[in-house]
């Protein structure tokens, strides 16, 4: 059971909270393992860098989508070039710097860029693989409805605002499921997944809050905690109005107190991140911004400053409580505050429609576990929140991603985290989430991703 119905299961335009239901039918091109590395037992069983602009990729043979269309080179390209060019697509800032993709053999796919790309390998584990003639049948809105990959389940259908169903593929590529059916439910209520657990209803419940988790274990029931990749951000419209003038921006920053969010809220259920920059769970950055009250009031010159504070109601764990904390700490410092909670799906067009103003706690979650995927994703001048545009920015982004290898680009980045996070005030980073299942103790198998995926392949009941 979920926290919240999935609102799309099409990967070109879904927010990646979708894919604990769409990874178990449609595959990305390429997998990672616990350690958020990319591995060569996917769709895409090898590459290589072949000069600085050009590499190419081995794709599976034989592998054919659940409709029979084959999985081959033209589909990746296809898939790709959907990602790219879409104007709905949800991850079309991260590949402007792809210029062409092309299928010389149906196992052969090469990817030239535009300037060359260390991490390319990495961001492939965005692109869901699709079947072209289907896809461009059915559109967005029709795949969603029946979508079709080469995944280990079929979809079998869905229940509007009830649930959704997946079966074991018989002809899946790879090693066969263990369990023949998964039906997933969601309730935005906590306590309401774990009583569905407790009575039997329920086998796996997703995100359940540090009460309920306490009462799980209590109940001999199993409970698994991940420190996750995704972290909570309060992103500032740093080009609107308060945030558009730098000392309120810089008090907004001030008056935060994301240890005392953890502590409080979570009870140390979370971990306080004052990065944005900083991927993988444990790493932290150099310069953070701490909580300094008489600073920020001293900034704000005693003036009351009007700001609305926007989040996805039942979206993220303990999320009203957060939205409030923040809240309540920037009302310390001068700001009068106005909530605004709306559902996720609307905030997620908002903020890509550029219509909200204020500050907004949004989730960042790394599909992949390089720097580059937050920089594109929101720091450039054309990301989706295009919340701290500036050219400098983007001229570091292009000279980071442009270096030959990961710890040649850590320093840059390290110095984007800064001017963005501690010297611009874009982001108020706040804390990763540690995300934790409760499964009933005949379940076992179940392994969680820290980018938010679960593999179900291995589960099984009884």
């Amino acid at each position: 059971m979920l926290a919240a119905q999935p609102t799309t299961l099409d990967p070109i335009a879904g927010a990646r909270s979708g894919q604990v239901v769409w990874d178990t039918v449609i595959e990305p091109l390429v997998h990672t393992d616990l350690n958020l590395e990319p591995t060569k037992d996917g769709l895409i069983t090898d590459w290589e860098r072949t000069d600085d602009t050009t590499w190419t990729f081995t794709l599976r043979d034989g592998v054919t989508f659940s409709n029979g269309e084959p999985a081959d080179a033209e589909a990746a390209v296809f898939a790709l070039t959907k990602v790219r060019d879409e104007p709905t697509s949800i991850l079309k800032s991260f590949w402007t710097n792809a210029e062409s993709f092309e299928a010389p053999d149906p196992t052969t796919l090469v990817i030239k860029t535009k300037a060359p790309q260390y991490d390319l390998v990495n961001n492939l584990g965005t692109i869901y693989m699709i079947p072209p003639t289907y896809y461009a049948e059915k559109g967005p809105e029709g795949f969603s409805a029946a979508p079709i990959g080469t995944g280990p389940y079929l979809f079998d259908g869905q229940r509007a605002g009830r649930d959704m169903t997946v079966v074991r593929n018989p002809d899946y590529w790879g090693d066969a499921a263990k369990t023949k059916k998964i039906v997933y439910s969601w309730s935005s209520e906590a306590s309401q997944r774990l009583a569905l657990l407790r009575s039997g209803s329920a086998d796996v419940v997703y995100d359940l809050p540090p009460t309920q988790q306490e009462e799980a274990k209590k109940a001999d029931l199993e409970v698994m905690a991940t420190e996750s990749a995704m972290k909570i951000v309060g992103f500032l419209q740093t080009d609107k109005a308060p945030f558009n003038d730098a000392d309120v921006a810089k008090a907004a920053a001030l008056a935060v107190n994301r240890d005392q969010i953890v502590s409080g809220i979570f009870q140390g259920a979370a971990a306080a991140d004052g990065g944005l920059l900083n991927v993988k769970p444990g790493e932290q950055p150099d310069d953070v911004v701490t909580q300094d009250v008489d600073e920020a009031k001293s900034l704000m010159g005693g003036r009351s400053v009007a700001v609305t504070v926007t989040y996805p109601a039942g979206q993220y764990t303990n999320i009203e409580e957060v939205a409030q904390a923040v809240g309540g700490q920037l009302e310390a410092v001068g700001f009068k505050v106005k909530y605004n909670p709306i559902d996720y799906g609307s905030l997620v067009t908002q903020v890509g429609g550029g219509e909200l103003d204020g500050l907004y706690i949004f989730a960042a979650v790394p599909n992949v576990a390089v720097p580059s995927f937050f920089v594109n994703g929101f720091v450039r001048s054309a990301s989706i929140t295009k919340n701290c545009g500036d050219p400098k920015l983007d001229a570091m982004a292009d000279e980071a991603v442009a270096a030959p290898d990961k710890e040649a680009a850590e320093a840059i980045y390290d110095e984007i985290n800064r001017i963005a996070v501690v010297e611009k005030n874009c982001y108020i980073p706040l804390y990763r989430q540690v995300y934790a299942i409760a499964t009933a103790k005949n379940v076992s198998g179940l392994v969680y991703n820290p980018i938010n995926a679960s593999d179900f392949t291995g589960v099984t009941v009884g």
